[in-house]
């Protein structure tokens, strides 16, 4: 059966697993010896779709921005575009002066070390922000967190596990607010249902409901949100 992206079959002994993987805008399904052609095809058209979603987001995050960290460069914070200033002071420091990014650093004015300064600065906005907003959907959605991590994540903008632990991503505090609301619900909404069922769905609404406009907003942006 022919498809219209870049597919490799690998059998092997050491599978007892079907195993399907996207990388490089090739995909890869790796089985075990014994599964056969017709049963090959079935996965992948029971998969075409999760296939081509995986092709699209991998091609547009390719089209990420290769930054220089220099005066004029545009940068997001809660969905709004900031232009950068870097200035000399006796500090290292970044704040915001209407849609204005100062970063103010001390001795050394390299894009790597103003490029560290960026990044302590959106991580700790981040944590500050997403903290206090989980705390207040938690008393909201009648869950409770046992632990927030917070990352830097190839594949994904939050996650939430059995043990009550959710994890964010810290480059979301670049998106619009509406959307950082939408994940921090999403998330949540994991400790009553710990799957993406109807019913999961159904709990997200009930707190958003235009979350699907988020969700969007999120899957078609995702690479602008970079540092």
């Amino acid at each position: 059966m022919k498809y219209n992206f870049n597919i490799s079959i690998k059998r092997t002994n050491r599978l007892k697993t079907v195993s399907l993987k996207v990388k490089n805008q090739e995909v890869v399904l790796s089985v075990p010896k014994f599964v056969t052609d017709s049963e090959i095809d079935n996965i992948i058209e029971r998969k075409i779709n999760w296939i081509r979603n995986k092709l699209a987001i991998e091609k547009t995050n390719s089209f990420n921005i290769k930054r220089k960290y220099e005066n004029g460069e545009k940068f997001l914070y809660f969905g709004s575009e900031y232009s950068l200033k870097i200035k000399h002071s006796n500090s290292d420091n970044v704040y915001l002066d209407n849609n204005i990014m100062i970063v103010e650093v001390k001795n050394n004015s390299k894009a790597v070390h103003i490029r560290n300064i960026l990044n302590n600065w959106y991580i700790a906005e981040s944590k500050k922000y997403l903290i206090k907003t989980t705390n207040y959907y938690e008393v909201l959605i009648g869950v409770s967190v046992n632990k927030l991590i917070f990352g830097k994540y190839k594949s994904k903008w939050g996650s939430c596990n059995s043990k009550k632990t959710i994890s964010y991503d810290w480059r979301i505090i670049m998106a619009p607010l509406e959307v950082i609301h939408y994940l921090i619900i999403h998330e949540l909404c994991h400790i009553k249902h710990l799957n993406h069922s109807n019913d999961f769905w159904k709990t997200v609404e009930k707190y958003m409901a235009n979350y699907k406009l988020q969700k969007k907003w999120l899957k078609t942006n995702s690479s602008k949100l970079i540092l």
